[in-house]
């Protein structure tokens, strides 16, 4: 069985360095990219944006954009943490476990695909981590407004390797 890390390879996916330049900056200085307490690491919000800013697929699903377009921004969020995993603890290979990962879509008030959208992110996870690591508690939760007018925002929560590298 292969591991996180080979399975990314695998894959062909293109994980940010969230390392260099550092976190943060762009919403406020009071911003931290992950707070660690012993196993849990718990995350900042995760937009589909790339390291420079650019958006896939902003706007309001069931408006601006449709639920398949939600869905891939949702994947590359769940990419984009990927990076932020790495960052956290070192390497994907210290995953033991993801513990919740909370949803958000912006989208047009009665839209009931929420969970359709929210696969494109859990689905990757179970993809490069398994469905024993990969498998997470989910909410998705339909909201009226999410920073920049991101169709899709990412709070995710998971517990690492004892020997996992502090930050």
């Amino acid at each position: 069985m292969s591991t996180p890390e080979e399975r990314v390879r695998e894959l062909g996916l293109e994980i940010p360095d969230y390392a260099n330049p550092p976190y943060g900056g762009r919403y406020g200085d009071g911003l931290k990219a992950f707070h660690r307490i012993g196993l849990l690491v718990e995350f900042s919000g995760m937009t589909p944006e790339s390291r420079s800013g650019e958006q896939l697929h902003p706007g309001r699903v069931g408006r601006d954009i449709t639920p398949d377009q939600a869905r891939a921004a949702a994947r590359l969020t769940a990419i984009q943490s990927l990076g932020m995993i790495r960052y956290a603890i070192g390497s994907l290979d210290n995953v033991v476990g993801l513990s919740r990962a909370l949803c958000f879509i912006l989208c047009e008030p009665g839209f009931d695909q929420l969970n359709e959208v929210s696969n494109g992110a859990t689905e990757l996870y179970l993809q490069v981590f398994g469905p024993e690591v990969g498998a997470v508690g989910r909410a998705s939760i339909g909201a009226a407004s999410l920073t920049r007018s991101n169709c899709f925002e990412l709070w995710l929560s998971l517990e690492c390797a004892p020997d996992s590298p502090r930050r």
